[in-house]
C-alpha cells in the first residue's frame, strides 16, 4: 500500500481547491480533519481505510499549508498590488527580450520582505547580469493579475510579484558576483558558446535542448514540433536529466558510490542552471531518491518517489498545481509508470529474438505511455493532440541524445580549441536539421494532429478513447487487440466524419475568432479561399486558420486574398502559408509591403488592379480592385462570394466614402451576409451602404481593443435597419452554412 501516493493525491486536491475555490477551504479543512479522526479511531484498518485516511490527512495538511502560504508568504506581495513606485530589483537571471521590452527575474526587498518578482521594462544598451541591480519606476501587481505569459505561468514558477516599468528605460547598477549566481552564469556561458560555434537555427535548438532557453525558436518551429508531438524535446524535463545521468553513469565506469557522489551535485546544479521549473524539480527529486536508494541498498519504488516529488513541489509552492509544466510532467511520468512497462514486457514476449524491434519499440512505448495522461491536458490547454507523436519520437529520440552530448562537447571544446568546436558543431547541425525536417514532414499531414476546439468529432474521439481506456483498466475486458481495434476504428470514424461533413454543405463562410483582426474562410464545392489572416494573436491568427482547415482535412487552399497590409489583416498570413499549400495570393497592386512566405511560388503572387472573377459550377468569387490611392484602408480590396442566391460581401477596412465609390463603380447585389468594415468602426458600414445592399446578417470580426470597436454608432445603424449582428468577441468563430 503506497500511503505516500494517497497523501500526495490529497495534497494535490487541497492545492486545486485553494486556487480555484478558496471559499471552500474552511469547510473542507474541517471535513478532512473529521475524516482523519474517525478513521484513526476505527480499530479495523484495512487497506481501503488506510488509503482514505492518508488522503484525508494530505488534504487537511495541504489546506492548512495553503492558508499559511497565502496569509504569510504572499501577503507582502498582495499589499503592493496597484502601487506605482521606484523599485530596485536584484537580478537573478539574464534578461529575456520580449518584443520591445525585456523580462527580468529577480528579488525585491519590500518592507523587510524578500519577494521574487518578474519585471517588464525597457533597457538601454547595457544588459544587466545576475547580481546587478535594476532601478525603475514600475507599477506593481500580485501575480494573480497575470503577466504577458499569464498568471498560471508566473505563480507556478514561484514568481510572487510582477512589475511593469514605464516608458523610461531602467537604470542598471553594477553588483558584486555571488556564488549563488553561478548557475545563471553557467547557463549564459552555455548559450554564448553554442551561438559562437553553431549556425543560428541549430544554436537556438540546442539552447532549448540543453538549458530550456526557447527565446530563439520562432513561432513556426515551435508549432511544427508541437504538431509532430516532439515539443517536449525543447522543454527541459526528466528526459534531459536522464540523458545527462546516462553520461555520468558511463563516465564513472558504473561505480555505485562515485556515481552517487557525482550524480547528486549534478542534479542540483542542472536544476539551478535551467531555473528550477517544476518539471525539472520533479525529475531531480525522483532521480535523487533513486540514487540514494542505490547507495543505501534499498528498494526504489517509482510511484512513491513521484508522490514525494509532488509533495516537495507543493510544499515549496502550492500554486505549482496550476503550472502546465508540473501538470504535464507528473501526468507523463504517471502514464509511463502505468503503461510503458507492460507494453515493453509485451514486446519482449512477442519478439524475444528481434532485438531491433524491441529497441525501436521502446521509444514508441514510452511516448504512448506519456501521451495517455497528457493528451487531455494538451487538448484543453493547447487545443492539440498529436497523432503522429509515437512515430516521430521513434525516429528522432536517438538523435536527441546525440545532439545533447554533442552540444555539451561543443561548449567544452570551445574552451580548448575553437576549430574543433566548429567542426563538431557542423555534425550537430546535421542532426538538428534531421529532427526539424522529420518534424516538418510528419506535421505536414492533414490529420497529423487533432484540434478538439475546432472539430467536435476530434473532441468526441478523445472522450471515447478515455472511456475505452477506463473500461479496459477498471472492467473485466483485458483483450489488448480489441482495445486497439476499438481505438483505431473510432479514430477512423472521427476523421472520416470530420472530412465528409463540411463537404456536404453547398457553401460555408467562417469568420474566425482571431482577436482584434480579421480572417474569413470561404468554402464551396471543393474550393477554399481565405480573406485576410491577421489579428491580435499575431502569427497565431495563421495557426487558427490552419487548424480550422486541417481539422477538415483541407491542406490546400485555392487562394489567399489580402485586402490590405495592416498587421491586423496579415500578421498570420506567413504562418498560414507554412502550414497549408496556397495556390494563389491576391494583394492590392498599389501596396508593396507584403512578401510571400519563404519557399512560396512567386508566380502565384497576383497584384490586383482590375476586377477578377473566379467561377465554378454553382458559385463565384469576385475580387474588386482598390478604388483609391490614399491610405492602406481605402486602397484595399473587396470580395464578393456568391453561391446560388447567397451573397457574402467583405470590404476589409474600407471607409464610408469608399463604400459609396464601390456602389457607384460596380453593380452590387443584395447580400445575405456582410462582414462589417473596419471591425465595426464608426467610419465604416454607413447607412447608405446598408440601405443599398440590405444584408440579412452582419458579422463583426473584433476582439479586445482600445479603439471602441464595434462602435455604438454602427450598432445603432444596424438596429435602425433591423439587421441582426453577431460578434466574434462574444460568439467566438462564426460559421454560416448553406
Amino acid at each position: 500500500m503506497r500511503r505516500l501516493v494517497w497523501a500526495a493525491m490529497g495534497a494535490c486536491a487541497a492545492a486545486v481547491i485553494g486556487v480555484q475555490w478558496p471559499r471552500a477551504i474552511g469547510i473542507l479543512l474541517t471535513l478532512g480533519i473529521g475524516i482523519c479522526l474517525v478513521f484513526f479511531l476505527l480499530k479495523d484498518r484495512n487497506k481501503i481505510f488506510c488509503g482514505i485516511l492518508c488522503a484525508a490527512l494530505g488534504l487537511s495538511l495541504g489546506l492548512g499549508w495553503f492558508l499559511i502560504y497565502e496569509g504569510v508568504i504572499l501577503e507582502p506581495a498582495r499589499m503592493c498590488t496597484g502601487k506605482e513606485e521606484q523599485i530596485t530589483l536584484e537580478v537573478t537571471r539574464y534578461p529575456i527580450k520580449n518584443n520591445n521590452r525585456f523580462y527580468i527575474e529577480g528579488n525585491l526587498d519590500i518592507q523587510g520582505h524578500r519577494i521574487s518578482a518578474g519585471l517588464y521594462c525597457g533597457l538601454n544598451q547595457e544588459i544587466p547580469k545576475p547580481g546587478d541591480r535594476v532601478q525603475v519606476t514600475a507599477a506593481l501587481y500580485d501575480t494573480a493579475r497575470g503577466g504577458e505569459k499569464g498568471p498560471n505561468y508566473l505563480r507556478g514558477a514561484g514568481i510572487r510579484l510582477v512589475a511593469y516599468g514605464g516608458k523610461e528605460s531602467a537604470t542598471v547598477l553594477p553588483g558584486k558576483p555571488s556564488l549563488w549566481m553561478f548557475p545563471a552564469e553557467l547557463q549564459h556561458w552555455v548559450c554564448t558558446s553554442l551561438e559562437a560555434y553553431l549556425p543560428k537555427e541549430s544554436a537556438n535548438f540546442c539552447k532549448a535542448l540543453l538549458v530550456g532557453d526557447k527565446s530563439g525558436m520562432d513561432y513556426r518551429q515551435k508549432m511544427t514540433m508541437s504538431v509532430a508531438g516532439v515539443s517536449h524535446v525543447m522543454a527541459v524535463s526528466g528526459m534531459h536529466l536522464g540523458i545527462l545521468f546516462a553520461l555520468i553513469y558511463c563516465l564513472t565506469l558504473h561505480r555505485k558510490v562515485l556515481f552517487c557522489v557525482l550524480g547528486i551535485p549534478a542534479l542540483c546544479l542542472f536544476a539551478a542552471m535551467v531555473g528550477g521549473p517544476p518539471s525539472v524539480v520533479r525529475a531531480a527529486v525522483m532521480l535523487g531518491l533513486a540514487l540514494l536508494a542505490r547507495l543505501l541498498g534499498r528498494d526504489y519504488d517509482a510511484p512513491t518517489a513521484l508522490a514525494a516529488a509532488v509533495l516537495c513541489l507543493l510544499t515549496y509552492n502550492p500554486f505549482a498545481v496550476v503550472s502546465l509544466s508540473s501538470q504535464l510532467s507528473v501526468a507523463a511520468v504517471a502514464g509511463i509508470l502505468c503503461f510503458t512497462r507492460p507494453m515493453s514486457q509485451w514486446l519482449q514476449r512477442k519478439y524475444p529474438k528481434r532485438k531491433l524491434v524491441r529497441i525501436l519499440g521502446l521509444p514508441g512505448a514510452v511516448t504512448l505511455g506519456a501521451t495517455i495522461f497528457t493528451a487531455p491536458i494538451c487538448a484543453y490547454a493547447f487545443d492539440s493532440v498529436s497523432l503522429v507523436a509515437p512515430l516521430t519520437n521513434v525516429l528522432i529520440l536517438w538523435a536527441v541524445s546525440l545532439i545533447f552530448y554533442g552540444a555539451m562537447a561543443v561548449c567544452v571544446l570551445g574552451l580548448i580549441w575553437g576549430p574543433a568546436a566548429m567542426g563538431l558543431g557542423k555534425l550537430v547541425s546535421l542532426l538538428v536539421a534531421y529532427i526539424m525536417h522529420a518534424s516538418e514532414f510528419f506535421a505536414g499531414f492533414s490529420f497529423s494532429a487533432l484540434y478538439p476546439k475546432e472539430s467536435p468529432y476530434a473532441a468526441a474521439w478523445i472522450v471515447c478513447a478515455f472511456v475505452l481506456l477506463g473500461i479496459f483498466l477498471l472492467g473485466k475486458c483485458r483483450q489488448k487487440k480489441w482495445m486497439a481495434a476499438a481505438l483505431v476504428v473510432s479514430l477512423a470514424l472521427s476523421v472520416t466524419l470530420a472530412w465528409v461533413e463540411p463537404r456536404l454543405d453547398r457553401f460555408r463562410v467562417a469568420v474566425l475568432d482571431v482577436g482584434q483582426g480579421e480572417c474569413v474562410v470561404l468554402q464551396s464545392q471543393g474550393k477554399t479561399y481565405v480573406v485576410d489572416c491577421g489579428g491580435s494573436q499575431g502569427e497565431g491568427a495563421g495557426e487558427t486558420a490552419a487548424r480550422y482547415l486541417l481539422s477538415q482535412g483541407v491542406s490546400r487552399i485555392d487562394g489567399l486574398i489580402i485586402t490590405h497590409f495592416d498587421l491586423d489583416h496579415i500578421s498570420g498570413a506567413d504562418h498560414l502559408q507554412n502550414r497549408v499549400e496556397v495556390e494563389r495570393v491576391y494583394v492590392p497592386k498599389n501596396q508593396e509591403e507584403f512578401r510571400m512566405a519563404e519557399g512560396s511560388n512567386d508566380s502565384a503572387f497576383i497584384r490586383v488592379d482590375s476586377r477578377i472573377s473566379l467561377t465554378w459550377e454553382e458559385g463565384s468569387l469576385t475580387i474588386f480592385p482598390p478604388l483609391s490611392q490614399k491610405g492602406s484602408n481605402d486602397s484595399g480590396l473587396s470580395v464578393l462570394f456568391t453561391v446560388g442566391e447567397y451573397d457574402t460581401l467583405i470590404t476589409g477596412d474600407m471607409s464610408q466614402s469608399m463604400e459609396r465609390a464601390l456602389m457607384s463603380a460596380y453593380p452590387l447585389p443584395d447580400v445575405e451576409l456582410l462582414v462589417a468594415g473596419h471591425h465595426g468602426s464608426k467610419y465604416s458600414t454607413g447607412t447608405a451602404f446598408l440601405c443599398r445592399i440590405t444584408p440579412d446578417l452582419v458579422a463583426i470580426s473584433v476582439g479586445e481593443n482600445s479603439y471602441g470597436h464595434p462602435s455604438k454608432e454602427v450598432l445603432d445603424r444596424l438596429a435602425r435597419q433591423n439587421i441582426p449582428a453577431v460578434r466574434t468577441d462574444q460568439c467566438g468563430t462564426i460559421i454560416i452554412r448553406g
